[in-house]
């Protein structure tokens, strides 16, 4: 009877402290997107101290002796299938978190706080020399966290694993070769096409913020979502925030084309949605939150392309969305716009073809600053090369070149692939989708997305981290990550933009 007391307070213990960690994490939530959104610009500096202030009290939480000890008793029951996964993950959690000071732990989140306001000041001015200084700083201290995990000879794997559990840049960098060559074979073969050299790409429709932030609410309810639950707001880089399992915070960059802030508002409620569908009785818990980034990045990939680009979307939405805010063209020069292949510079603002392309080289580019072969002071010079040897272009400036993104700044080294992965996933799950709902097009074009919502939170948001992402995808798609599934969908929809069985691809 005293065992079976000991066991239940043990893991009452490691329920109460899980719960502590995630209502801080929610907290630090909140001030991330009131950082991005509203917070005057004045308050950057107490607001880094607060960050930090709370980054160190989760470590606190995650190391302290009291949920170590239960933990290591707790993995010597034997419990429930379920609590026993939850146990040998937050173990994982708790082990790795350890080995990392709490001092450094607060370093990192002040410095990343004060740097993203360097990002948005050396953006605005185009002058990466205003950010380099802390940016060196932020990988410094970046390889100083990589070097203290010491679970892979390769540090940027211990950053890596963050994101994307079990994922490795020696993983990757076949998968990512292998779909560079079938884009770049791709792009050869709608470059030759007569409608690509004959395409002309339609002025951007002018919206002011207003209307294009009521098309973004209108376009979140057809999905699902409820006024309840999630808000819309502007920020200079789009991203979505998970406050709580009721609460979820959306942005976009409202800019001069109407279809841009569109693209973005959708990707950034597939996030919402993932975040909004994870289980709820696991909110509190490890097993309650998302299997891995790449698997989050699924969820927006999937809305914002393979639904949100496709003819059945536009189909529906181009006669509403025309007769009240008079759209540039009739419908199918609107679609042919909207999936219209060229090398665009901006990531976010790139056709599906390219947008990989784009990351790979930001994962090549960080890769070489954590294993130090790449130097922050000459981040700009490596981005431009990269960009004319891949796009054949240059960046004209550093706003539109290595200031695009605000990753770096914020410390967010192994995020990227995270966007290259979770598109392949989302190639796979469409794929799947159209196996399991043959008509699922149908209910597309009548503005009915109930179906597809369902499917995927039955198929991988309910999940939560039960399995690794990896395994999600095999058990709902046949196979793990794969890039031959996107290629073969790449392949069929630009044919038809294209015409491209009249093409034989040059030697």
């Amino acid at each position: 009877m005293q065992i079976d007391n000991d066991l239940a307070k043990n893991l009452e213990l490691v329920y109460s402290y899980q719960k502590e960690i995630f209502v801080l994490q929610q907290t630090l939530a909140l001030l991330g997107w009131d950082e991005r959104t509203y917070m005057p610009k004045k308050a950057a500096e107490s607001r880094a101290e607060q960050n930090a202030f709370i980054e160190g009290l989760i470590h606190e939480k995650i190391t302290s002796e009291k949920l170590y000890t239960a933990l290591e008793t707790l993995k010597k029951e034997r419990l429930e299938n379920k609590e026993a996964l939850m146990i040998e993950k937050l173990h994982k959690e708790v082990l790795r978190a350890r080995k990392i000071p709490k001092e450094l732990v607060e370093e990192i989140a002040k410095i990343a706080s004060i740097a993203y306001n360097s990002w948005i000041k050396a953006k605005e001015e185009s002058n990466f020399s205003i950010l380099a200084p802390v940016l060196e700083k932020i990988v410094e201290l970046k390889i100083k966290k990589a070097k203290c995990i010491i679970s892979s000879n390769c540090l940027y794997d211990n950053l890596l694993d963050y994101y994307e559990e079990g994922m490795t840049a020696e993983k990757l960098r076949p998968i990512f070769e292998k779909l560079k060559a079938g884009l770049k074979e791709l792009l050869k073969r709608i470059e030759n096409s007569e409608n690509y050299k004959n395409q002309k790409i339609m002025p951007d429709k002018i919206l002011e913020a207003r209307p294009q932030l009521e098309l973004a609410r209108e376009l979140a309810k057809s999905m699902g979502l409820s006024e309840d639950n999630f808000r819309i707001d502007t920020t200079e880089h789009p991203f979505s925030t998970k406050i709580s399992s009721e609460d979820v915070r959306i942005t976009t960059n409202v800019r001069k084309g109407v279809f841009n802030s569109l693209s973005s508002s959708i990707h950034e409620m597939g996030h919402a949605l993932y975040s909004l569908n994870l289980p709820k009785e696991d909110a509190y818990n490890i097993l309650g939150q998302e299997a891995s980034t790449g698997l989050h990045e699924s969820q927006s990939r999937f809305w914002e392309n393979m639904i949100g680009l496709g003819r059945p979307f536009w189909e529906y939405f181009f006669p509403k969305f025309n007769s009240k805010y008079n759209l540039q063209g009739n419908f199918e020069e609107w679609y042919q716009d909207i999936n219209a292949v060229f090398p665009g510079k901006i990531r976010i603002e790139s056709d599906e073809i390219h947008y990989c392309l784009h990351i790979i080289l930001r994962f090549e580019i960080e890769l070489g600053l954590i294993e130090g072969k790449i130097k922050v002071k000459d981040l700009p010079k490596v981005w431009n090369e990269k960009m004319k040897e891949i796009f054949g272009y240059t960046p004209k400036n550093d706003r539109e070149g290595v200031l695009q993104d605000v990753h770096w700044s914020t410390g967010e080294f192994g995020y990227f692939p995270t966007y290259a992965i979770g598109t392949i996933y989302a190639a796979q799950l469409y794929d799947s989708i159209k196996r399991d709902i043959p008509n699922i097009g149908g209910d597309i074009f009548q503005g009915n997305f109930s179906r597809i919502s369902e499917w995927l939170t039955k198929k991988v948001h309910i999940r939560g981290s039960k399995l690794l992402a990896d395994d999600i995808i095999k058990n709902t798609c046949g196979s793990g990550l794969n890039p031959e599934v996107f290629l073969e969908y790449l392949n069929k929809k630009y044919s038809e933009i294209y015409d491209l069985e009249k093409i034989k691809t040059s030697n």
